[in-house]
């Protein structure tokens, strides 16, 4: 999934629970049922294991951050979530997890578990998409989670 998708999830989480730790987990634990879901960027991401410097997957990555401040930003914006230590938490959970594993992809070290843990949930329905498809999955994800 990408971080946007993640980031929306713990935010409205975030809206929805009354405490920041209860948020941070929920939300930690829901980026890991939203990546059972197939969305699209298992070529990418085996591409970008095979060769560092893959631009497809940096290109993705870069859209991905600028999306993920865009959209959270006019969620803020629009009253769609309110800023607060709660709402920070959840998307601080739901975007971890792809934290932790970008670092273990760097250091091959650091957050090994998680990263089973993660390729577990990526894994987990054994069918691929198109990353166009996967892309429109995602903005009905999250055109489901904001109404």
């Amino acid at each position: 999934m990408l971080l946007s998708v993640h980031a929306t999830v713990g935010a409205i989480i975030g809206e929805n629970v009354s405490t920041s730790l209860l948020a941070f987990i929920l939300a930690f634990i829901s980026h890991f049922i939203l990546d059972i879901i197939p969305h699209g960027d298992a070529v990418l991401i085996k591409a970008y294991r095979n060769d560092f410097k893959n631009k497809g997957v940096l290109y993705l990555i870069i859209f991905d951050v600028f999306s993920t401040i865009i959209l959270i930003s006019l969620l803020f914006y629009f009253h769609k979530i309110s800023y607060t230590q709660t709402v920070l938490w959840g998307i601080a959970g739901g975007i971890l997890p792809d934290i932790m594993v970008a670092i273990y992809e760097i250091t091959n070290k650091l957050f090994k578990r998680w990263h089973k843990v993660h390729s577990w949930a990526h894994n987990r329905l054994h069918w691929t998409i198109s990353l166009k498809l996967g892309i429109l999955v995602q903005i009905i994800i999250i055109y489901l989670i904001l109404r």
